[in-house]
């Protein structure tokens, strides 16, 4: 099914994301982790589905997020946002929140941030932390779309910007970590400054996503 296929990757990496933000909370809990990895999985099939015209992809979401329910301790957690993210990509009546100027960049960031919260530990950092680190995600994607969004009539920062966008970006980079230095252990804290600052510059969203994957191996060995 293409629809699941296009969104393993991010899948993987949503998966690692949780469990970061769970070392970083000082807990463990797979059964939660595998349950944020399942929202994901439904909202990016939802989104894929619509792409592919895919009913197979949208029944395929509705499992993942039921299955996801069965794990979460809040169960209304998944459902909202499934709910965002077919307001995201579908939208009703001509309502949707993929919108342009930096709107659907801003959404995808408070989604992440704020969902990971709820499978983690809710607190500003992590919020936060995800937050900007998926916005800064979602902009790099941005730039391999940029004639795609606008003939779908969605201005990106990259389209606004163009190459001033990287700019901007490293920023919001540095910026963001001048201000969290003392809430991350020296060595996740290093290599998410450098690996995001190689990101940036290379325009590299992948390489990005796949930064959490370390991290969570990275924050046990700081905390042994």
């Amino acid at each position: 099914m293409e629809a699941v296929k296009a969104s393993m990757f991010v899948v993987v990496s949503a998966f690692f994301r949780v469990l970061f933000a769970q070392k970083i909370a000082g807990m463990f809990d797979l059964e939660l982790s595998l349950a944020f990895s399942l929202v994901v999985l439904s909202i990016y099939t939802l989104d894929r589905s619509f792409d592919y015209i895919s009913k197979q992809g949208l029944i395929a979401a509705l499992i993942f997020v039921s299955a996801a329910i069965a794990l979460s301790n809040n169960p209304a957690v998944p459902l909202l946002a499934l709910f965002i993210g077919f307001m995201y990509s579908k939208g009703i009546k001509g309502v949707r929140l993929k919108g342009g100027y930096g709107i659907k960049n801003i959404v995808t960031a408070l989604t992440w941030g704020t969902v990971i919260a709820f499978y983690s530990k809710i607190g500003s950092f992590i919020i936060a932390f995800f937050a900007v680190k998926s916005f800064i995600i979602t902009i790099l994607n941005d730039f391999r779309d940029v004639e795609d969004d606008l003939k779908n009539g969605i201005i990106t920062i990259p389209a606004i910007l163009g190459e001033r966008a990287v700019y901007f970006l490293l920023f919001v980079h540095f910026t963001f970590h001048g201000l969290i230095f003392s809430f991350l252990p020296l060595t996740p804290y290093l290599f998410s400054l450098t690996s995001g600052l190689f990101c940036i510059w290379k325009i590299k969203p992948k390489i990005a996503q796949a930064e959490f994957i370390i991290q969570p191996f990275l924050i046990e060995l700081s905390s042994a």
